[in-house]
C-alpha cells in the first residue's frame, strides 16, 4: 500500500532537495508559460444570445481578421463580433521548430486538393496536403513564422491595374505602423526608418540560432554573384536572405491572434465566439446587403443567426471566404444552381485560383561538420530542457528553412523563383523527416529518403515557383457545409510554369557546382520514382516525370476572391 500511494519512496532535505524540488518547478512553470489561457479574449460562447446584432462582423480570427477586428474596435461606439471556427493554440504551436507537427493535427482545417492527372503521384493518396489554420491566428499559428513582404513592383502593378491605394508608396505605412521591428542587423540599417516600424503589435526578429549551413550555402551563392541581403524587405529582393528574421518574441511564435488581439482583449466593444463555423452570410437579394450570419455552435447541429448593423466583412482565407461566398449564392451562377444554391450574384469566385509550386525531389549527400555520434533521447530532452526555461537552442528555431535565395529569371529583375533549404546531420532525425512526413510523401520514396538521411548528411534545395501562370478552381462539393471544397490546383498546366522549374532545377545544380560545394562532396541523388525508371537520367523528360511526382504546395494559395475595378472580370 505504501508504494502504491507513494511510488518515489525517496525524499529530499536541505540544499540539495530544493534545488532539486526547484527544478521540477521551474520545468513545469516555464512550460506553462508557452500559451497560458489568459493569452487570448475570453469567448462569449453560450452567452452570445444576449445580444443579436452588432455593427460590424469579421469572419475568422487568422491574420487578417485578427487585424481588421483589433482596427475597427478602436472605435469605442463599434461594437464589433469576431467568429473563430477553432479555439485557443496548443502549447506546441509556440514552439518554432514543431511548426510542421501541427500538420493534419486537430487545428488544421486539412484541405486536399483533387487527384489531378500528371500531379502528385509520389504522395499518399495521390493528392496534395493542404493545411490551414482553424485556431486562433489561423495559419499564422502553424506557419513558418518568416516574414516576407512581397516585391515593391507586385504592389505597384496592382495599383496600375485599376486597384486604387495599392502601390508601395501607399502600403509601406500600413507595414510600419504594424511593425515592432528588433532585429539589431536590420536596425542598424541606413535606411532602417525608411522601410520598417518600432512599436507596433508585431514583433519581428531573428531566431535566436544560427544554422550551421547557413554559410557554406552563402559562400556557394557569391560564387554565382548572388548578394547576402540583410533585409530581404528593404531596396533589394535578389539575393540570399541571411541573417533572416521572422514573426517570434523572445523564442516563441507570434502569431496574428496573439499580436493583434492580446494586447486588446479586455476591450469592451470586442466580442469573440470560438468554436463557431460559419456557414453562409446572409444576403438580401434585392439590395445585395450583406446583413448578418449564420454559423454552427460547437457539435449544434442547428445553426445560429446574427446580424450585422454595418458590414460583413469576410476573412476566412484562400479557401474559406470562397467557400463562404459559394454557399452564400455568391459564384458561378450555373455552378450554385446545379447544387441547389440561390444565385444571388453571378461572379467569378472560387475561379484564378494561384498558388506557389514547390518541388522537393533534389536530395543532396555532403560531407559537412565531421560525423556527429548518433542522437540520443538524451539530447532532445536537453533541447527540450533548453527551450523550455531559456526558449533558446534547436527547438527556437525553424533550422535551415530560414535561409532562403529569390532569383530572376528575366531582365526585369523580379523574383521569379525562390530557393528554400531543408538540411539534417547524419544520425540525427528530425527536420528532413518531419518536412517529408508533412507534405504526404508516399511510403517508399520516403524510406528512400529516411536510408539515404541515416548513412549521410542530407540538404533539399526546394524550388518554388513565385509568378505561376497556371491558374485553379475551388468548388463546392455539395450545399452541405461541412462537406470539403473541391481544389483543382491546375499546377503546370501553363507550360511557362513547367519551363521555369526546369531553370530552377537547373540553377540549384549550379549551386551545387560550385568550388565550395564541390570541396563538401556535394552530391546530387537520384530518387528512384515508378514510372521514371527508363527514362535518362537529368534529362527534361526525367525531370518532368519527378515533377509528377513531388511537385505541390508551398502554402502561399490567393485569388479566389480576386480584387479589382468593376472593369476586370
Amino acid at each position: 500500500t505504501t508504494d502504491l500511494f507513494n511510488p518515489c519512496p525517496g525524499h529530499q532535505t536541505g540544499l540539495a532537495g530544493e534545488a532539486f524540488t526547484d527544478l521540477i518547478n521551474t520545468v513545469i512553470l516555464s512550460g506553462c508559460m508557452l500559451s497560458p489561457p489568459c493569452t487570448y479574449p475570453s469567448s462569449i460562447g453560450d452567452d452570445c444570445c444576449n445580444r443579436s446584432i452588432f455593427d460590424f462582423i469579421v469572419v475568422g480570427a487568422g491574420s487578417a481578421g485578427s487585424a481588421v477586428a483589433a482596427r475597427l474596435s478602436e472605435v469605442e461606439n463599434w461594437n464589433v463580433l469576431l467568429l473563430e471556427a477553432g479555439s485557443d493554440p496548443p502549447m506546441t504551436s509556440e514552439v518554432p521548430r514543431y511548426y510542421r507537427s501541427l500538420v493534419k493535427s486537430d487545428i488544421d482545417w486539412d484541405y486536399n486538393t483533387i487527384r489531378e492527372r500528371g500531379l502528385f503521384n509520389g504522395l499518399i493518396g495521390r493528392v496534395n496536403r493542404w493545411p490551414r489554420g482553424r485556431v486562433m491566428g489561423g495559419t499564422s499559428t502553424m506557419s513558418a513564422m518568416l516574414y516576407i513582404r512581397g516585391s515593391r513592383r507586385d504592389f505597384d502593378n496592382w495599383a496600375a491595374d485599376g486597384n486604387v491605394g495599392w502601390s508601395w508608396p501607399e502600403v509601406l505605412p500600413y507595414f510600419k505602423k504594424s511593425e515592432d521591428m528588433r532585429s539589431v542587423a536590420v536596425i542598424q540599417q541606413f535606411n532602417m526608418e525608411y522601410y520598417h516600424g518600432r512599436g507596433g503589435p508585431v514583433t519581428i526578429s531573428r531566431f535566436s540560432k544560427d544554422h550551421t549551413m547557413t554559410n557554406l550555402i552563402l559562400e556557394a551563392g557569391k560564387e554565382l554573384e548572388l548578394s547576402a541581403l540583410v533585409d530581404v524587405n528593404a531596396a533589394q529582393m535578389l539575393g540570399f536572405t541571411s541573417p533572416n528574421y521572422g514573426l517570434v518574441r523572445g523564442g516563441e511564435r507570434l502569431n496574428m491572434a496573439r499580436a493583434f488581439l492580446n494586447p486588446i482583449k479586455t476591450r469592451k466593444n470586442l466580442f469573440v465566439i470560438k468554436n463557431a463555423f460559419v456557414s453562409r452570410v446572409l444576403i438580401c437579394p434585392s439590395t445585395k446587403r450583406a446583413y448578418g450570419v449564420e454559423y454552427f455552435f460547437k457539435n449544434e447541429r442547428v445553426p445560429r443567426t446574427v446580424k450585422a448593423a454595418r458590414e460583413v466583412i469576410l476573412c476566412a482565407g484562400t479557401i474559406g471566404s470562397a467557400k463562404i461566398l459559394l454557399l452564400s449564392g455568391v459564384g458561378p451562377k450555373c455552378e450554385l444552381e446545379d447544387k441547389g444554391i440561390a444565385s444571388i450574384q453571378n461572379l467569378q469566385v472560387g475561379r484564378n485560383l494561384i498558388d506557389h509550386l514547390m518541388f522537393p525531389g533534389m536530395p543532396v549527400t555532403l560531407d559537412f561538420g565531421g560525423d556527429d555520434p548518433p542522437q540520443t533521447p538524451l539530447d532532445i530532452l536537453d533541447e527540450t530542457y533548453e527551450y523550455i526555461t531559456r526558449r533558446t537552442g534547436p527547438l527556437s528555431t525553424v533550422g535551415l528553412y530560414e535561409l532562403m535565395a529569390f532569383l530572376s529569371v528575366d531582365e526585369e529583375e523580379l523574383p521569379e523563383i525562390q530557393l528554400l533549404f531543408v538540411y539534417g546531420m547524419k544520425n540525427t532525425t528530425g527536420e528532413v523527416e518531419d518536412f517529408y512526413k508533412s507534405i504526404g510523401l508516399e511510403e517508399d520514396l520516403f524510406l528512400q529518403i529516411a536510408e539515404l538521411h541515416a548513412a549521410n548528411n542530407l540538404l533539399v534545395p526546394v524550388p518554388v515557383l513565385l509568378r505561376p501562370k497556371s491558374r485553379g478552381t475551388l468548388r463546392l462539393k455539395s450545399r452541405n457545409p461541412k462537406d470539403q471544397p473541391l481544389i483543382d490546383t491546375g499546377y503546370l498546366s501553363d507550360p511557362a510554369d513547367l519551363e521555369n522549374m526546369m531553370l530552377s532545377i537547373r540553377y540549384v545544380q549550379k549551386l551545387l557546382d560550385t568550388v565550395v560545394m564541390d570541396k563538401a562532396n556535394a552530391t546530387l541523388r537520384k530518387i528512384e520514382y515508378p514510372g521514371c525508371c527508363n527514362i535518362p537520367d537529368d534529362s527534361e523528360s526525367y525531370w518532368a516525370c519527378a515533377l509528377s511526382h513531388l511537385a505541390g504546395t508551398n502554402h502561399d494559395q490567393v485569388g479566389t476572391c480576386k480584387m479589382g475595378p468593376l472593369s476586370d472580370p
